[in-house]
C-alpha cells in the first residue's frame, strides 16, 4: 500500500466533510420548503373544481396485487385529464413559489418529505462519520494512537467511534449525543429502506435544531473544519429563512 501525505489526506477529508454537510443542509431546506408548499397547495386546491360533470370515482382495488396490475388505469381514471392538470400545476407553482414566500413553519412540524429526508440524514450521518474517521486519523498522527489500535477501532461502526473519541466528554457530560443516536436511528432506517420507513424519519424541526446542536458541540472537540460555528451559521440561515 502506498504511503499517504497525511496532510494533503486530512486536507480532502475536510473538503469532504464540509461538502456533506452542506448537501445535508441543501435538504433540510428543500424539507422545509416542502412544509410551505404543502400549505400554498392545499389554500390553492379549494379553488379547483372537478372540470367533467360526468366523471365518476373509480373503483379502487381491495388489495395490492390487483391495484398494481390495474395501476395505469386506476391514474388515469382517477381525475378527468384537465382536473388532474390543474392539480399538477397548483402543486409545482406551490412548491416553485414556496421558497420566496416568506412564510414560516412552527419548531413543532414535523418534516414529512421523505426523499428530502432521506438525503438529509444520509449526507449528515456520513459526515460526522467522516469527521470521526479524521480524528483518529490525527490521533494517530500525533502519537497518542499505536498503528495497530488505529487499525482496530478505524473498523468500528459510528457510535463506537464517538464513544471511544469522546468517553470522558459523554460521560462527565460535556457532550450530549440522544440526538446523533436519533440521527444514526433515521440513518439506518433510510439505508434499509422498508415500507414503514417513512414514520420512522420525519422529526420535528425542533428535534432537528437539537441534533445541529449536538453536532456543533462535536465539530467543537475534533481538529478541522468545518467547525462548530460554520453549523451554527447554517443552522441560523435555516431559521431566519424558514422558522417562526
Amino acid at each position: 500500500m502506498a504511503k499517504i501525505n497525511p496532510i494533503e489526506s486530512f486536507g480532502s477529508a475536510e473538503y469532504v466533510a464540509q461538502f456533506l454537510l452542506h448537501e445535508a443542509f441543501r435538504y433540510a431546506h428543500d424539507a422545509a420548503a416542502y412544509e410551505v408548499a404543502s400549505d400554498i397547495f392545499g389554500e390553492k386546491i379549494r379553488a379547483i373544481e372537478v372540470v367533467d360533470p360526468s366523471w365518476e370515482e373509480p373503483e379502487m382495488p381491495n388489495n395490492l396485487a390487483e391495484y398494481l396490475e390495474h395501476q395505469a388505469r386506476i391514474t388515469r381514471d382517477c381525475l378527468d385529464p384537465e382536473t388532474l392538470d390543474n392539480l399538477a400545476d397548483a402543486w409545482y407553482s406551490s412548491l416553485d413559489f414556496a421558497s420566496r414566500s416568506n412564510r414560516k413553519i412552527e419548531r413543532s412540524r414535523k418534516l414529512q418529505s421523505t426523499t428530502d429526508m432521506v438525503g438529509h440524514v444520509i449526507n449528515l450521518t456520513i459526515c460526522l462519520e467522516s469527521i470521526l474517521n479524521r480524528q483518529l486519523f490525527f490521533l494517530k498522527e500525533i502519537g497518542q494512537l499505536t498503528p495497530e489500535l488505529y487499525q482496530s477501532i478505524d473498523r468500528s461502526e459510528l457510535m463506537p467511534k464517538l464513544l471511544f473519541c469522546f468517553k470522558e466528554e459523554i460521560f462527565d457530560g460535556r457532550l450530549h449525543i440522544s440526538g446523533i443516536k436519533r440521527l444514526v436511528s433515521m440513518r439506518n432506517c433510510s439505508v434499509h429502506y422498508r415500507v414503514d420507513t417513512p414514520k420512522t424519519i420525519q422529526p420535528t424541526i425542533q428535534e432537528i435544531i437539537g441534533i445541529w446542536t449536538q453536532l456543533g458541540n462535536i465539530f467543537s472537540h475534533t481538529a478541522g473544519e468545518p467547525e462548530k460555528a460554520e453549523i451554527q451559521e447554517l443552522t441560523k440561515f435555516f431559521l431566519e429563512k424558514w422558522i417562526s
